[in-house]
């Protein structure tokens, strides 16, 4: 574990969450993580602010009324960070994220009777580099039926990102500092819902790294960049 960069895509800094930006990046370092994208919802859109030795990236997560809302919320805001989530729960906002490769992460895709995610949209979201993601703070603060659902769903979820090659990202969603759990924790939460250690790490590693490479400067396409 010692060689990868863990990031960890998804946390809600004050005033959205109870934790400021900077307490975030402090805890989630002495967790073992690389950096942390700060995705407040768009009414409480933050924008951070960089602390040494410690990666904190600038982030959003996109809340639409329908699928045009989300398209007008996507060009207001992927100039301004560099990662964009849409917060999704709705058929034609998961579609329209899967089909608009300027969104890099899908959040809360369950629509509340299915997992909000089909072999068309994991296809989808494949061809278009948009990654899945799987939040971890419902997870440790529901129970019973409610968590018993939401097991379900990451594991439909999981089984077609794999199916499709979709890429797929693990997130805390932490709206604190005390949301938050270390790498060893996180992988033993995902085996819950169907992954195994090597999955769990490429959420945290791989496919975030592949992210913000993708939303770096000079990258063109896979394989094609510009060098500084």
């Amino acid at each position: 574990m010692a060689d990868d960069a863990f990031y960890d895509l998804s946390v809600h800094a004050y005033p959205e969450g109870g934790s400021t930006a900077s307490r975030l990046a402090l805890a989630a370092r002495g967790l073992g993580y690389s950096g942390i994208c700060v995705a407040n919802h768009p009414e409480f859109f933050l924008e951070v602010s960089p602390i040494e030795g410690f990666e904190i990236i600038q982030g959003v997560e996109v809340v639409a009324k329908n699928a045009n809302d989300l398209r007008r919320q996507v060009d207001r805001f992927r100039s301004r960070v560099k990662v964009l989530a849409v917060h999704g729960g709705d058929s034609a906002i998961n579609r329209a994220a899967c089909e608009d490769d300027r969104v890099d992460i899908l959040l809360h895709p369950p629509d509340g009777k299915t997992s909000g995610i089909n072999h068309i949209l994991a296809k989808l979201a494949a061809d278009k580099h948009i990654a899945i993601g799987f939040e971890l703070v419902p997870i440790i603060c529901s129970k019973g039926g409610s968590r018993v659902r939401m097991l379900s769903n990451y594991k439909t979820n999981l089984a077609l990102a794999k199916k499709y090659g979709t890429p797929f990202v693990v997130v805390s969603g932490a709206m604190s500092h005390y949301d938050m759990r270390d790498v060893r924790a996180v992988v033993s939460l995902c085996r819950l819902f169907g992954m195994n250690d090597k999955d769990a790490l490429k959420g945290m590693s791989y496919y975030p790294s592949q992210i913000l490479k993708r939303r770096s400067p000079g990258y063109i396409m896979e394989g094609v960049e510009l060098l500084p």
